[in-house]
């Protein structure tokens, strides 16, 4: 599989994981904040049903719907990273300083757009998520996950790929 093919590849995988710790985060800020943890899924939802998401939709319906969403921003934000980072040096590549670094200004440059420039014209309703924690979400719980095991990936298929040179 070419650089580019894996790293598009890598990148979608691991946005989902990343979209997972964000997401985790997002309840657990919630919850810790003194808010049911239904409303960051009925938030997500609302993307997909409009402001009904918040008071005319079920609870199951809510969550599935939440998550369904926040995957497919993870992936797609996760799929962009892989394209940047397939441009990038190998060195930057299995560097995990340097991938933590450029995965958390990604998170930053996600709010940045999405909360920025998206939600205010597409979502506006979500303008009342607080920005600050949001920010600080996306940059931590899901840029610096995202550029930590995109570092560690490329460090892994360096390896085998020596592996595999040296063996024939």
């Amino acid at each position: 599989m070419s650089d580019v093919g894996r790293s598009i590849k890598e990148g979608t995988g691991y946005g989902l994981i990343a979209g997972t710790v964000l997401g985790l985060g997002l309840v657990l800020a919630t919850v810790i904040d003194g808010g049911p943890p239904i409303i960051v899924f009925r938030s997500l939802a609302s993307v997909l049903l409009g402001p009904a998401a918040f008071a005319q939709t079920p609870a199951a319906t809510a969550v599935v719907l939440g998550v369904i969403t926040l995957q497919y921003f993870s992936a797609m934000f996760g799929l962009f990273y892989g394209v940047y980072n397939s441009a990038l040096t190998l060195r930057t590549r299995r560097s995990l300083p340097r991938e933590a670094a450029i995965g958390m200004i990604y998170g930053a440059m996600v709010w940045l757009v999405s909360f920025r420039l998206v939600v205010p014209l597409r979502w506006p309703w979500l303008l009342v998520v607080p920005a600050v924690p949001v920010f600080a979400m996306l940059v931590l719980l899901y840029g610096l996950p995202l550029g930590l095991l995109y570092a560690t990936a490329e460090r892994h298929a360096v390896s085998r790929t020596r592996d595999i040179r040296s063996c024939c």
